[in-house]
């Protein structure tokens, strides 16, 4: 049973990985050499841990349009300058082995300064591929531990059986980020981003979030706080890091006693960056890292289950489009 159950996750995911979770997960605005005017790109990713058992291995596609509209003058087709105050509207068509969806964004760079402050607006909406499961959402003698069903062992068994089901969840995310631009395309940042989630389901709102790897109420919400960085050493290579704290909420009956806990994990990844291309800028980058449950009762796999591997390629297209006189 074992041998079947990982050999299902690794077919599910090779899916992916072979192509080649979490889609542009230091490069977080989507930023990387944009143009004023239309964008497009797409992100190949996957990550999997060094040894199995905890976390679920993620592996996802995602296809992005995004306009950036300038708020002063004209330069459609031109590079961004660093201190660029903007409109921006995006569109990501995004799918794993999990689940797939879209997302409508629309935001902004009010003011003409480096570093920059951009605000956001994101609307998604995702279908399980009969991957949904009722998850342990609070410690009980009755329900039994979070950490029993909080395990990608636990999850592998259930997915794509008559255990899951097709369910829909739409959120509503509200992002806020500050960076800094350094010379070569270099990045700093930092960022707060505050999600809700609504999923409809039969679970008692007992679900489970694939693209940020954590379970969720069908009514809930998500803060998660990151820190990124990408910084050039050559014309080619980069340093990229990334640092993601997960926070969701929690519910009570009217006793008092617990619906749903409140469920947090920290990853925190760094690896090096190859860039290339001039007309169509492409990079692959491979990210290694650990991550961390806040609280100890909710794991129960050992620390070299918490070391990770992440492999992403990012491709843009440019298209030929002049600046307004």
């Amino acid at each position: 049973m074992n041998f079947f159950r990982r050999l299902k996750t690794f077919v599910s995911c090779s899916l992916f990985l072979t192509g080649l979770a979490v889609g542009d997960i230091f490069d977080f605005d989507g930023l990387y050499r944009l143009r004023y005017g239309p964008n497009a790109s797409v992100v190949l990713s996957g990550n999997t841990p060094v040894v199995w058992g905890e976390w679920l291995n993620q592996a996802t596609g995602t296809a992005s349009f995004n306009w950036i509209e300038p708020l002063r003058s004209l330069p459609y087709g031109e590079p961004l300058d660093p201190d660029a105050a903007f409109l921006r509207f995006s569109f990501d068509l995004e799918a794993s082995p999990f689940y797939g969806g879209f997302r409508l964004g629309i935001g902004g760079r009010p003011l003409q300064m480096n570093p920059q402050i951009e605000v956001r607006f994101i609307y998604e909406h995702y279908t399980y591929f009969n991957s949904n499961v009722e998850m342990t959402l609070a410690s009980n003698s009755k329900n039994g531990s979070i950490a029993d069903s909080w395990n990608a062992d636990w999850m592998s068994d259930r997915v794509f059986s008559k255990d899951a089901a097709v369910d829909f969840m739409q959120n509503f995310a509200f992002y806020l980020n500050m960076e800094y631009a350094l010379l070569g395309d270099g990045l700093l940042g930092i960022g707060a981003h505050f999600t809700l989630v609504d999923i409809s389901t039969q679970f008692e709102g007992k679900s489970f979030d694939y693209r940020r790897n954590i379970p969720v109420f069908s009514r809930d919400f998500i803060i998660d706080l990151v820190a990124f960085a990408y910084i050039p050493f050559s014309e080619h290579w980069a340093v990229a890091c990334h640092l993601n704290q997960y926070n969701t909420g929690n519910s009570r009956s009217s006793d008092g006693t617990y619906l749903k806990e409140p469920l947090s994990y920290t990853i925190g990844l760094v690896g090096p960056s190859f860039r290339w291309g001039k007309k169509s800028p492409s990079k692959v980058t491979l990210l290694g890292g650990f991550w961390m449950r806040e609280k100890d009762r909710f794991y129960s796999g050992d620390v070299s289950q918490q070391f990770l591997v992440h492999l992403q390629f990012q491709r843009n297209f440019e298209f030929d489009i002049q600046p307004v006189p």
